[in-house]
C-alpha cells in the first residue's frame, strides 16, 4: 500500500492492484483518472504504437447550490482538481509506471 500526496485535500493511493484517487472535497466532487489512448505511427520502425495518457476527471454529482457555503466549496474543489490536474500533467510518466505495476514497492520491500 501506498499514497502519494498530491495537495492538502488530494491522495493517490494504490492497494496494489489499481490507482484510486481520495479527497476531502465532499461526497458530490468525483476526481479520478482515465486512461487515453493514442495510435502512434513510429516513422523508423515502421509500426503503429499506442501511447497511454492518464487524464485527470472532475464531476459533481448531487446538488451543489450556487450560493453560500456550496460556492465556497465548489470553488475550492476546482482549485483542487487544478493542482491535481497539473499533478497529473507533472507525473504522468511515474504515474503509468505505478499504474502499470502498483505493487513494486511492496514486492521491492518484501
Amino acid at each position: 500500500m501506498e499514497i502519494k500526496k498530491v495537495s492538502d485535500s488530494i491522495s493517490i493511493y494504490s492497494d496494489g492492484k489499481r490507482l484510486q484517487v481520495i479527497h476531502d472535497l465532499g461526497d458530490e466532487f468525483i476526481l479520478d483518472f482515465k486512461i487515453e489512448q493514442d495510435d502512434v505511427w513510429n516513422l523508423d520502425g515502421q509500426v503503429l504504437e499506442i501511447i497511454n495518457n492518464l487524464e485527470p476527471v472532475f464531476k459533481i454529482c448531487g446538488f451543489c447550490s450556487k450560493a453560500g457555503e456550496d460556492m465556497h466549496r465548489l470553488r475550492w474543489a476546482i482549485l483542487q482538481f487544478e493542482e491535481f490536474e497539473r499533478y497529473i500533467k507533472d507525473n504522468q510518466d511515474e504515474l503509468m509506471k505505478w499504474w502499470h505495476n502498483p505493487g513494486k514497492e511492496r514486492k521491492e520491500n518484501e
